[in-house]
């Protein structure tokens, strides 16, 4: 069963997919989903590293001291309209990806 920390928050949500974002306890970036609609139901987890955190801040033109959950968070439509994975990957911002 896929569980949610406690101080991550809903990043995105429809009808069959709910997307969590939040730090790890090592300070890495986490964004969490749930798709129920595809491939009949799965989950998924994308980290981005803090060494990614100055990129990131750069490409949303966020000052460097920005907190990256809610800069993130402040951008979610624009993540989405694509994809997390592809919006990271088309700006060249280092992540992983795992699947269950």
């Amino acid at each position: 069963m896929f569980c949610v920390p406690a101080t991550e928050r809903v990043f995105w949500r429809t009808e069959t997919c709910t997307v969590w974002v939040g730090y790890d306890e090592a300070g890495a970036l986490v964004i969490s989903g749930e798709d129920r609609q595809y491939l009949d139901g799965y989950e998924y987890t994308i980290t981005v590293l803090p060494d990614q955190f100055d990129a990131l801040r750069r490409v949303l033109g966020a000052d460097p001291e920005a907190d990256v959950v809610d800069l993130v968070s402040a951008h979610a439509g624009e993540f989405m309209e694509r994809g997390e994975r592809t919006w990271l990957d088309d700006r060249g911002i280092e992540r992983d990806f795992r699947c269950d």
